[in-house]
This record gives structure tokens, C-alpha cells and sequence, in this order.
């Protein structure tokens, strides 16, 4: 016998993928959700949603003065992983160039497992936040104050740097933009207006910033070739095999631990490639 998520169609599929992950990470939903996302009537989202309401009816429910689904304590994802990466990926077309760079709401250089995830109680208010442009009052602790502290933050967009979730943002305390953990964020507190400090007034963001890498010269010329085909590299103009890099200056760091340059190791087989001397000498203004 069939089970009855293979009863269903491949619309219903799809629907249902979107109204989970838009409910666990927007915590409302409406039919101009599945309209964009699916590109389809009126008409159609309402049978979608009212599909899914009528065989998981205990995981959402009608808020009237909002007119909109919100998720119950019953709430769960039933076909895939209701996982952020997952409505990133949903919402690529949308909101962001799913890759290396992003032109709306978030940026994943790659996906890996290991860290945990953030709270999608955490991420609504901070999505909200993005496309309303609004200022958010947050508990945050980091590395070097440890003790959850208030800050107001001016979100802008998500990232993710392989490992980790970050909400870049204007910080009125420090009266610049920086990176936030998003697990280090305990609370988000009520909206505090409208902010005067979105992604256009990011330098680091704004601006684009360029490296090469080469193979670790200390490697001999048959691994230093095995070590080019790794990563694509060509000839340059000088006859030396390097790749270049194209990256936002807010993203520089993440993109060297990435490749694994932002330190030197001591055997040339770990280390393996090193940024160009000139890349040394360019990046230095960003990476103080």
C-alpha cells in the first residue's frame, strides 16, 4: 500500500516542500507565497494550501487579524528537511544568487554539516527585518563579550560561510557593519523603526576585491601541476600557474578559510597553495 505521502501529485509535492519551509522560517504563510514560488493562480494556492491543511491539519493555523497561516507547536516537516539551507534554496530565485555571491537576501558560499542550526524563532523576525529594512533589537554574545548583551542591529542579509550562519548588519554599537552568529543571537526583541543603514551603505559589502592563488612553492614542479589541475589553475602573464578569485570584501575572510590560506602551515603537503605575494600585499587593508 502507497503511503500517503506517494499519493500524492508532484504539484502537491512541491506546494507542500514550500508551505512547510516558508512556515518554519517566515512563520506565516499566504496564497502569494506559493503564487511567486510556484508561479501559479490565486485559485490554485488556495487548493494547494487547503490540500495540505486538510491532511496535516494540526500543523498550521488561520490568524485572522493578519490574514495569514502561522505554524502550531505540532508544526514538522513531513516530505524533506525543513532545514534553513533548504528554504535558502527555495528561495533563490527570489532573493539571492545561490552561490558565490548574493544580489537580495542571502549568500552561501558552500554547504557543510557540523555547526549547529540556528532557530528558526531566531531567523523570522531577522528575515522580516531584511525585506522591511527594519532595526532589530537583539541579545548577542561573542567571543569577547561573552555575557548576552542588547545591541540594535540593522540587518541586510544572510550568509553562510561553509560552516556557520551570519546575519550581516549595521551595529549601532560599534557604528559599523559586522558579521553576527546567528546561534549567538539568544533573543530578538521587538522591531525598533525603520533603519537608515541597509546593503547600499556597506562598503565591505559594496566593495569587490580580487586574489590569486599559486601551488606552495615548496612543493616540487610534478605536485605543483597536480595541485594546479585541483583548483583550475592556468599560466599567467609571468609563466606562474595561479587562479584568481573575485570576491566581496565583507566575504574575504570566509573565502581564505575556505580555501585554507588564512594561515600558513609548516608542511607544503597540508598547505598545499598560498595566496600570491601581490594578493599578500592587496588584501592587507581588509584583512586588519
Amino acid at each position: 500500500m502507497a503511503s500517503p505521502e506517494e499519493e500524492l501529485t508532484h504539484q502537491q509535492r512541491q506546494a507542500f516542500h514550500a508551505i512547510e519551509l516558508v512556515l518554519q522560517w517566515e512563520g506565516r504563510l499566504n496564497t502569494s507565497h506559493l503564487m511567486k514560488l510556484l508561479a501559479i493562480t490565486r485559485q490554485s494556492s488556495s487548493r494547494l494550501i487547503n490540500d495540505y491543511k486538510a491532511r496535516y491539519p494540526e500543523h498550521l493555523t488561520y490568524n485572522a487579524s493578519l490574514k495569514c497561516y502561522e505554524p502550531t507547536e505540532q508544526s514538522r516537516p513531513t516530505l524533506f528537511s525543513a532545514g534553513l539551507e533548504n528554504y535558502i534554496n527555495l528561495m533563490a530565485d527570489r532573493f539571492c544568487d545561490y552561490g558565490s555571491d548574493a544580489v537580495g537576501e542571502s549568500t552561501v558560499l558552500r554547504m557543510v554539516s557540523g555547526h549547529h542550526s540556528p532557530s528558526s524563532l531566531i531567523v523570522r523576525p531577522i528575515i522580516q527585518a531584511i525585506r522591511h529594512q527594519l532595526r532589530l533589537d537583539v541579545a548577542y554574545a561573542s567571543i569577547t563579550s561573552p555575557d548576552f548583551e542588547e545591541r540594535i542591529i540593522c540587518p541586510h542579509t544572510l550568509i553562510n560561510d561553509g560552516h556557520r550562519w551570519h546575519v550581516r548588519a549595521w551595529c549601532e554599537k560599534n557604528q559599523d557593519y559586522r558579521d553576527f552568529v546567528l546561534t549567538r543571537i539568544r533573543n530578538v526583541f521587538d522591531a525598533e523603526g525603520k533603519s537608515l543603514h541597509g546593503r547600499e551603505h556597506d562598503q565591505g559589502w559594496n566593495t569587490w576585491v580580487t586574489f590569486s592563488i599559486e601551488p606552495d612553492p615548496r612543493l616540487d614542479a610534478a605536485r605543483r601541476r597536480i595541485v594546479a589541475m585541483d583548483y583550475g589553475m592556468t599560466v599567467d602573464v609571468s609563466g606562474n600557474l595561479t587562479r584568481e578569485y573575485s570576491v566581496r570584501a565583507a566575504l574575504l575572510i570566509y573565502w581564505l578559510q575556505q580555501l585554507r590560506v588564512d594561515r600558513y602551515r609548516e608542511r607544503p603537503e597540508a598547505q598545499q597553495i598560498i595566496l600570491t605575494s601581490q594578493s599578500r600585499t592587496d588584501l592587507e587593508p581588509w584583512l586588519r
